[in-house]
């Protein structure tokens, strides 16, 4: 029996597992009481403890970058105040320091007690979202086509930092590194195709071929219709596209494009099925997703929702989706 880390390798690379890989429990925001089992294990660049984020009152807190968020009820936090709202502040600014060896303790120890395990490092950061909370939504758009030398001085800093991220996790033994870059409305990017591979492409590529060049695989979360990017994605060598939605862009659709060209790393669909669906819809989008992307000697790997508390998933809905991939994700698919 393959033990984790090479169920996850062999998944990615079309590899025929002997069975669907999943992550439903290290990747859980708050971490619950539940467990359902796990392949992997995700670890970060951890800041100091009691500095970062700081706490402003009235569910506002700041992070490294200098970037004030709300954090109404149980979710992340959305960007309220925005660093680089001045663009006069763009010479001076500095994109933090994620290196110090420091920061690197607790995955130095999960490393050293889960050799089994798929190590998944998360970058702090990547462009394209990080870039929105420095510039704020509208001074990014019109940064884009008024001001580029601010747009390309910060995205240079911004991909220098993730280059130096690629070494420090992989001296330490991870196995792949995931950015989370949202670029989608629900049914289209934010802004346009040709505008995003100018500005966006050629550095994430970079990054790409620095994970490659330390023998890590590259996951890219991305959420909402971001059909008109996955192309330059697979093009790029981009390993794995974690997606939390994909009734918007269509199961069957996504897969007659790019099943068995890019893993897809996904829970049932988090808008249309998962917080309210009955246990046979569940049931029924889990082994769609398995087929439709798993059935080329791998290419599909089942993970739970981070924050299922911030959309009201409940938690009868996860046990019965990680127990149909669980139950169903053997090869050869017997449904």
């Amino acid at each position: 029996m393959l033990c984790s880390k090479d169920l996850v390798k062999r998944a990615i690379e079309f590899r025929k597992p002997e069975r669907v890989p999943y992550n439903f429990d290290s990747n859980r925001t708050p971490v619950t009481a539940e467990r359902y089992g796990d392949d992997f294990e995700w670890v970060f660049s951890t800041p100091p403890e009691n500095t970062y984020p700081k706490a402003l009152g009235n569910d506002r807190f700041v992070n490294e970058f200098g970037v004030v968020y709300h954090r109404p009820g149980a979710t992340f936090g959305e960007a309220v105040e925005f660093p680089l709202s001045d663009l006069s502040r763009v010479a001076l600014y500095r994109v933090p320091d994620f290196s110090h060896p420091a920061r690197f303790a607790a995955m130095e120890e999960i490393v050293r007690n889960n050799s089994d395990k798929y190590i998944l490092g998360m970058f702090p950061h990547l462009l394209f979202q990080q870039m929105l909370d420095l510039f704020g939504f509208d001074g990014l758009m019109v940064a884009l086509l008024k001001e580029r030398r601010a747009v390309d001085l910060i995205a240079d800093g911004l991909t220098e930092s993730c280059l130096r991220m690629v070494d420090c996790f992989a001296d330490r033994g991870a196995d792949g590194m995931i950015a989370i870059e949202d670029l989608g409305l629900q049914d289209r990017l934010m802004i346009a195709p040709d505008l995003w591979r100018e500005v966006f492409r050629p550095r994430m590529a970079a990054i790409v071929d620095a994970c490659h060049a330390r023998n890590m695989h590259l996951f890219v979360h991305s959420c909402g219709g971001i059909q008109d990017v996955i192309e330059d994605f697979v093009a790029m060598r981009v390993d794995v596209l974690q997606i939390d939605q994909q009734d918007n862009m269509g199961i069957d659709e996504l897969a007659r494009r790019f099943a068995g060209r890019i893993c897809f790393f996904c829970p049932v669909d988090i808008q249309t099925t998962l917080p309210a669906g009955s246990p046979a819809a569940i049931e029924a989008k889990a082994k769609h997703l398995m087929r439709a992307f798993g059935s080329r000697g791998g290419g599909f790997m089942a993970k739970t929702y981070p924050q299922p508390e911030a959309i009201r998933i409940p938690e009868e809905n996860t046990r019965v989706m990680c127990e149909a991939f669980r139950t169903f994700g053997r090869y050869p698919f017997q449904f």
